[in-house]
């Protein structure tokens, strides 16, 4: 962590830096203009061979047609064969022109200008047509390279340059190549010039002629050989600066910018999968141009018409699109996977939809198709549609940011829009689908494809667990309250449970009998649920004192249950000059240069309640890895060894200043490192939401999506996540007593096999009036605590022994009655309907379960 300054000290130098800091960025705003990096554009040509190309393993099979670039991927075992691209794509009656290109394409880009106009290009229209690709195997995978744009070839190679300028780069080629471009120039010497030259026109293009010679292109050279003469400059070292300083020094005119782009995409078999890649470091743009968006193979594996399936989509817990389902009229599914880039600027959050796991899928026709986003899942959203609004055709792809921008706020100078993009694309990151053919054709046989890659990729998933029912319990400690002393009005700490009272409830539920208990303490220092900068930790003395706090985490210690300290490493409220967080170094920024400030989103007008709210400032990556350390070893000397994170799993953002970008990508890997060092020295970790990424790591995950979040697209909620998450990792839903019905939560909670969770104070939930704090409605301990034993001893009862155990299926077996199947052949049966229900000989009442043993 940073040096603690002297109280005294530190002030001054804050001011000291703040000025200096915007003073650099005055300067820099003023005199510089920031360029998107610039790499050279690659031609590519096709050379007309249309014999397939096949790879192939002992499973699957991938036939490459050249003349589409489309290929064929057959699954030997069964004979199916899925197909990049619909076979009669060209003639959908319903498509449109645009539609049937994209169709045809194994990707669309999107690309935009500074006033965030974007235009979209189907590969098929745009490359293959002109044949404007080439192809390879390449160790054993099959790499198609595709120059993608609507222009014809610019030439970087110099129209006139100075003989010494002009030689340092020959000097670098082989002779034969050297020949080749000096043989397209003209070397002009004034004192030994032609009869028919005119001395005077070549001094006033070429003033350099006073001084030495000059090449000059001739006027005859074909493009074939500008071709050539472009590549082997490139070779030496040649750039598109070079080249435009040889041009603006004799006035050349430089070949307009227009919009071409390269895209290499790389197909290789994997045991049952497909594994789909394309390396950031070969796509390319010119600076004006930037690629906003790509989708890759969008329509791999739709169904039409005919077809019977579904699609799966990673929606909260996971949600079926029936194909040909016949709601055209609702909106096409769209949704982010790990939600909402923090790292951009939105006005307003009506829904905050979340993909938490990277995944979608297709059924049909009695097999299974799995997509698994290996790299790249933080730059995703997950898009699908029906038949009937566009084409023929049910599809679900993967969509992915690429270069983000902003809108810039000129609007003193101009009414024009101007969008500003991030400088750089992140060096070494990649997008890699893995698409998997399933053994079992549905989306039970989805989540365990799934769920098998995870253990062989994540090692900490291979953990033991208890198999009794794991209980979470949230103690909230404080929240902060205006409130008056000697007239004057103060923002201070509000007691809600002090830690004394936290330690009965500890004591309680040990004398209850329960077991695998997860206690998170909320609001239990620094202020409030909303506290300040976490680089200190000061206990609240409207909760009692060290000691009493000491007692409460060994207390909890002393009966077998984990405690965590829960803080927030990502939004920093009531930052002050004797923290450790600085406005200028440690707030992460927009593609603006704009630190990213936020206050609470309304409920009711979905603005920021800027009149009624603290303001907070998003941590940059780097900032939050060094305020967990710190916090470790301060909670430490408390006792306490297991942290919980309010947003890690829950939210993510990338920094996109310039001089210290981190992607959204990076900044997910940072929060992997720093979860797996604190499990890698004995620490607790809980999360909340739980993306994913951070699943290898967690000892329990609160909050997972127990549903889908009720797109008008989809037909029915799965509990996909579920599947792949049980007897890995203890989960919950959200709190009990804070479910708008708290019977579907627990019914939802059995059918996914989720664990319990409640939250708990023990001020009545009046003394809230009057603050922002009223999510806490219903959170009195002494109203609650009865039922919570109740709920607690029914699910250890009914459901020992099953926590640690995989789930093998799962069916939809009536609308809301639904059965679950475990590995050791437990089965439960869930009715979420009006009506009883009878399933092998039992009755089962409206809203009940029931648990029907193996030996039953």
């Amino acid at each position: 962590m940073k040096k603690n300054l002297t109280p005294v000290l530190q002030p001054v130098l804050r001011v000291l830096l703040a000025f200096a800091i915007v003073g650099a960025v005055f300067i820099s705003i003023s005199c510089n203009k920031v360029k998107t990096e610039d790499r050279r554009i690659q031609w590519y040509e096709w050379d007309g061979n249309e014999q397939e190309v096949t790879l192939q393993n002992n499973q699957l099979e991938l036939r490459f047609f050249p003349k589409t670039t489309g290929f064929a991927l057959t699954d030997k075992t069964t004979g199916t064969v899925w197909h990049s691209t619909p076979e009669d794509a060209g003639s959908d009656p319903i498509a449109d022109g645009l539609t049937k290109q994209i169709l045809q394409s194994q990707f669309t880009l999107v690309y935009s200008d500074d006033a965030g106009v974007g235009v979209t290009l189907p590969n098929s229209r745009y490359s293959i047509e002109k044949g404007m690709f080439e192809y390879a195997v390449v160790d054993g995978g099959l790499e198609v390279s595709y120059t993608v744009g609507n222009v014809a070839r610019v030439f970087y190679i110099p129209k006139a340059i100075r003989e010494a300028r002009f030689v340092d780069f020959l000097e670098k080629m082989e002779k034969s190549d050297r020949d080749k471009v000096e043989g397209s120039y003209r070397l002009y010497d004034i004192n030994r010039l032609r009869a028919n030259d005119n001395k005077d026109a070549l001094l006033a293009s070429y003033p350099d002629l006073e001084d030495e010679k000059v090449y000059v292109l001739r006027d005859t050279t074909q493009d074939f050989m500008k071709a050539q003469i472009d590549d082997l400059l490139a070779s030496v070292g040649y750039t598109i600066e070079d080249y435009e300083e040889d041009a603006v020094r004799y006035n050349a005119s430089a070949e307009p910018e227009r919009p071409v782009f390269n895209v290499t995409i790389r197909y290789e078999l994997d045991g049952n999968a497909l594994v789909v890649s394309v390396p950031f470091d070969k796509l390319a743009f010119r600076p004006s141009f930037p690629i906003t968006q790509l989708s890759l193979l969008p329509y791999f594996g739709a169904g039409g018409v005919q077809d019977e399936g579904y699609l799966l989509v990673p929606d909260g817990s996971g949600a079926l699109i029936n194909f040909n389902n016949g709601k055209q009229g609702q909106l096409a599914y769209n949704n982010y996977v790990y939600g909402w880039d923090a790292g951009m600027f939105r006005e307003a959050i009506i829904h905050d939809n979340k993909g938490p796991f990277p995944a979608f899928g297709v059924q049909k026709n009695g097999a299974a198709l799995l997509c698994v986003i290996e790299e790249g899942a933080s730059y995703a959203s997950v898009r699908a549609d029906v038949s009937g609004r566009s084409s023929s055709y049910n599809n679900v792809y993967g969509q992915y940011a690429v270069i983000h921008g902003a809108s810039l706020d000129i609007s003193a100078k101009s009414d024009k829009a101007v969008y500003m993009y991030q400088t750089q694309l992140p060096a070494g990151e990649r997008i890699v689908q893995r698409y998997i053919l399933c053994a079992e054709d549905s989306y039970a046989g989805m989540a365990k494809e799934f769920r098998k890659r995870l253990l062989a990729k994540e090692k900490g998933l291979n953990n033991e667990i208890d198999g009794g029912a794991p209980v979470a319990v949230e103690i909230i400690g404080a929240v902060n309250k205006t409130q008056h002393r000697v007239g004057v009005p103060f923002d201070l700490p509000l007691k809600l449970t002090s830690y004394e009272e936290a330690e009965g409830m500890v004591e309680d539920f040990a004398a209850f009998g329960w077991k695998n208990v997860n206690v998170k303490m909320i609001g239990w220092f620094n202020g409030s649920v909303e506290h300040s900068v976490p680089s200190n930790v000061r206990l609240i003395s409207e909760l009692g004192g060290k000691n009493t706090f000491i007692r409460l985490v060994s207390t909890a210690r002393d009966f077998g249950f984990k405690l965590y300290a829960e803080s927030d490493f990502l939004h920093m409220y009531d930052n002050s000059p004797f923290d450790t967080f600085s406005l200028y170094t440690d707030a992460a920024r927009y593609v603006t240069r704009k630190r990213i400030e936020s206050y609470p989103y309304s409920f009711v007008w979905f603005g920021e309640r800027k009149n009624w709210g603290k303001i907070n400032y998003m941590a940059t990556p780097l900032y939050m890895k060094e305020l967990i350390q710190n916090f470790r070893e301060k909670t430490g000397k408390l006792g306490v060894t297991n942290i919980a994170f309010r947003t890690i799993g829950a939210k993510l953002g990338g920094d996109y200043y310039e001089k210290r970008f981190v992607s959204r990508e990076a900044s997910m890997n940072m929060q992997k490192e720093t979860l797996a060092e604190l499990k890698g020295k004995g620490r607790g970790v809980l999360v909340n939401t739980g993306f994913l990424y951070t699943a290898p790591y967690a000892d329990f995950i609160t909050d997972v999506p127990l549903v889908d979040q009720a797109f008008g697209i989809t037909d029915v909620s799965v509990p996909f996540y579920q599947i792949v998450l049980h007897g890995l990792v203890p989960f919950a839903g959200r709190a009990i007593n804070l479910a708008e019905d708290y019977r579907l939560n627990l019914l939802k909670s059995i059918e996914g096999g989720a664990g319990l969770y409640f939250s708990f104070m023990t001020e009545d939930s009046a003394i809230l009036q009057e603050t922002k704090f009223r999510q806490f409605y219903a959170n009195e301990y002494g109203k609650w605590v009865g039922d919570a034993n109740a709920i607690y001893q029914r699910f250890a009862r009914d459901f020992d022994g099953l926590f640690n155990q995989k789930i093998d299926n799962h069916e939809i077996l009536a609308p809301n009655i639904t059965l679950t199947v475990y590995e050791n052949g437990t089965k439960v049966l869930v009715n979420a309907s009006k009506t009883s229900c009878n399933y092998e000989g039992k009755n089962i009442a409206s809203y009940d379960y029931a648990v029907i043993k193996q030996e039953e």
